[in-house]
């Protein structure tokens, strides 16, 4: 496979995912809407509701990581970039991306591996009554969602180094 194809292939992978995900955005307003209503117009109330908002938000933010990655989304100081050439961008990013961002992956998916495997062995839920049951199920995606940026990240890296020494095509 060669360096575009796999470009290509890395990106359609978040690209997906980022598509799939944001459909949890619409359901998160919904729960909240739910929530707001039975709160404020019904006086009552459920755990589990209030739970499923913070399980969709914390899987919103995880998986869409890696799509706004490659859409160039994250946070940037542009002061420093902005008005740069396409190759001094290039270098910019290559730096980040082999200084920052996988070391930064590395470490969240190293450190959490023990955090996540005691949730799965106590199969861990809600300590509130009420709550929602397999809670492991959302820690577990914590290193799912950093595998997949250091996926992107892969794409990433490979795309400045086609910008700075090879082939004047870029996905």
């Amino acid at each position: 496979m060669n360096l575009i194809a796999l470009i290509r292939r890395i990106d359609r992978i978040n690209m997906s995912i980022g598509q799939a995900v944001s459909w949890l955005s619409l359901a998160m307003v919904l729960v909240t809407v739910v929530d707001v209503i039975m709160r404020y117009l019904l006086n009552t109330g459920a755990v589990w509701v209030q739970e499923t908002e913070w399980h969709l938000f914390g899987l919103t933010f995880l998986l869409s990581a890696g799509y706004t990655l490659q859409r160039d989304g994250h946070v940037r100081v542009d002061i420093f970039y902005a008005k740069r050439s396409r190759r001094t961008k290039a270098w910019i990013d290559l730096f980040g991306t082999l200084l920052f961002l996988f070391p930064v992956c590395a470490v969240v998916i190293w450190s959490s591996h023990k955090f996540v495997m005691n949730s799965w062995d106590f199969r861990e839920g809600s300590p509130d009554p009420g709550g929602l049951p397999a809670r492991y199920l959302i820690k577990a995606m914590i290193p799912t969602a950093f595998v997949l940026v250091a996926v992107q990240g892969v794409s990433e890296l490979l795309k400045q180094l086609t910008t700075l020494f090879g082939r004047k095509e870029r996905t």
